[in-house]
């Protein structure tokens, strides 16, 4: 499985020119057959243990892992590579939680990573001024980020702090909201999607954007099928 993945996943980088004023931006998601991504409020595992197996050689692959503060609540991941072989656990990518309001949990599994076979503990990125939340997160170990902007944060303040902490690579994989955004921002490098063979229905949520695919691969994943493409212009 994991040979695989890596003849899949690394001719799609060989030839990817990396931007001069931002890291390279990996958009990744799995999806059912009807195009949800997720439930509401309720974790969903779409991706089978092949495809899940790719998507933890993409990690390795990336110098950090991005979600919003949605996913670190509902899905509470560590956002590691643990379906990697022992000598690539070395390449643990650096968690990043963009979380508007600092509400990530002090009791959450990201901020127990202590060592190479857990992963790191995360960024946080925010705009929230609550001097409380960020020193209570600060001494369970996560280190904030405060972009000063009101609510959201945008992408490219986003990347502007990732480039000046010498990050060059990152990979988003969620929640549904980031992905939206990602999308549709126009910064997305690559794009990685699961497809699922599965129905979810009226309780699924799903994302959307007007957009041409250049560069298309697919490739089959024990039940799923991968697609890798960039956005066209």
């Amino acid at each position: 499985m994991y040979q695989q993945a890596k003849d899949f996943l690394v001719p799609l980088y060989a030839s990817l020119q990396p931007p001069n004023h931002r890291p390279i931006v990996t958009l990744t998601y799995a999806q059912s057959l009807d195009s949800k991504i997720a439930l509401r409020d309720r974790p969903l595992l779409l991706s089978g243990k092949e495809s899940m197996a790719m998507t933890h050689r993409l990690r390795v692959m990336h110098q950090a892992i991005l979600v919003g503060s949605g996913t670190a609540r509902t899905d509470d991941p560590q956002l590691n590579a643990r379906h990697v072989p022992p000598e690539d656990l070395v390449h643990q990518p650096q968690p990043i939680v963009v979380d508007t309001h600092l509400d990530l949990p002090l009791t959450c599994k990201l901020l127990k990573n202590y060592n190479l076979e857990q992963g790191k503990q995360p960024w946080v990125l925010t705009s929230s001024k609550d001097s409380k939340k960020k020193d209570a997160l600060e001494k369970a170990g996560a280190k904030i980020f405060v972009i000063d902007v009101n609510g959201r944060l945008p992408w490219d303040a986003i990347l502007a702090v990732l480039q000046v902490q010498g990050i060059k690579s990152v990979m988003v994989e969620g929640g549904s909201r980031i992905i939206q955004s990602c999308l549709t921002s126009g910064c997305v490098d690559q794009l990685v999607v699961t497809i699922a063979p599965v129905y979810v229905g009226d309780q699924g949520v799903d994302v959307s954007a007007k957009a041409t695919l250049d560069d298309v691969h697919y490739q089959v994943f024990g039940r799923d099928i991968v697609m890798a493409a960039r956005l066209g212009t």
